[in-house]
């Protein structure tokens, strides 16, 4: 019978990390930890910047529309806060919020050659909010998490972001510099010019709106001073600061260039009619119960910025 010696090996009883390893370890971890986040700073710098630029030009747009937009026909789009009120924005809640100055949007109607019944109607006033900041938003910041700045300088308006650094001292360099777009003048409004014409009633073409032109065919024209004119209408046409169109007579000579011409007319929409009357009270305005011996159609049209718009305009 053999005998099996059996040897019981003893397990180490030591567990876990003493003290010093601990130690050693959580600052290695701490050690790495600061490297991962200074690796990543330059991703999250890169993504306020991306943001703040996409904010910048998103109040572009809020305050002129999109200049790329385009219809079906491929005429541009006019939209805006500037389309909408015929004013700069004096602060970004003015994007949000309805300044309490301008009236609400609906639409303005004219009766434009006194027959009693209206036959210009514009919408005006204002239509927002033209930013939309997505769920929990109310305020208007950039990537950094501060306030935007708004400038206007003689018309040219100026939004900018100040940088990771929030100020504009420098140095400014890198993420500190500063993020502005400008909207010039030329980008919000543009000039009108008004040709008028009055139509031969022996060959009924073209001929210049000359007194003897416009009376040729009038049978016993009635007595008074007769002037030519157009009725203008656009927001704020008279110095309005509301919002709100307006009605302007804006007379024209019947000789020279028989032109008239509207410069730095805020973009949208506008209407114009001509008009040849007898100013019985010789106040130089169209007013009801005065006789009007020739007219030409009532005209909508848009505004195109940074351009000459130019319309015809026939007193049949």
């Amino acid at each position: 019978m053999s005998r099996f010696n059996c040897t019981k090996k003893r397990r180490s009883s030591r567990e876990g990390l003493t003290l010093l390893e601990l130690v050693v370890v959580l600052g290695i971890l701490a050690l790495l930890a600061g490297v991962a986040v200074q690796s990543l700073d330059p991703i999250a710098n890169q993504s306020r910047y991306e943001s703040s630029q996409s904010m910048v030009n998103s109040i572009r747009s809020a305050t002129i529309g999109d200049p790329n937009a385009r219809n079906a026909n491929g005429q541009k789009i006019i939209s805006g806060y500037v389309a909408d009120t015929a004013l700069l924005p004096s602060s970004l809640t003015d994007l949000l919020q309805k300044p309490n100055a301008i009236i609400a949007y609906g639409t303005d109607s004219f009766d434009s050659d006194r027959d009693l019944t209206n036959d210009v109607t514009l919408a005006r006033g204002w239509n927002g909010p033209y930013l939309q900041l997505g769920a929990g938003r109310i305020s208007i910041l950039d990537g950094w998490g501060n306030a935007l700045t708004l400038q206007n300088n003689s018309g040219t308006l100026t939004i900018a972001s100040l940088g990771s650094d929030n100020d504009s001292v420098a140095p400014e360099d890198g993420y500190q510099t500063d993020i502005s777009v400008e909207i010039p003048v030329n980008a919000h409004s543009g000039d009108i010019v008004l040709r008028l014409y009055a139509i031969s009633t022996t060959t009924g073409t073209r001929i210049d709106p000359t007194l003897s032109n416009l009376l040729d065919g009038i049978v016993s024209p009635p007595a008074g001073t007769k002037l030519l004119g157009i009725h203008f209408y656009g927001k704020n046409a008279s110095g309005g600061t509301t919002g709100a169109v307006q009605e302007v007579m804006c007379p024209v000579a019947m000789t020279g260039s028989f032109e008239y011409r509207i410069s730095n007319v805020p973009h949208g929409k506008a209407a114009a009619r001509a008009v040849f009357w007898v100013d019985a009270n010789d106040d130089q305005l169209l007013n009801p119960g005065e006789v009007v011996l020739r007219k030409s159609c009532a005209q909508v049209f848009d505004i195109i910025p940074g351009q000459e718009n130019r319309f015809d305009m026939e007193l049949r």
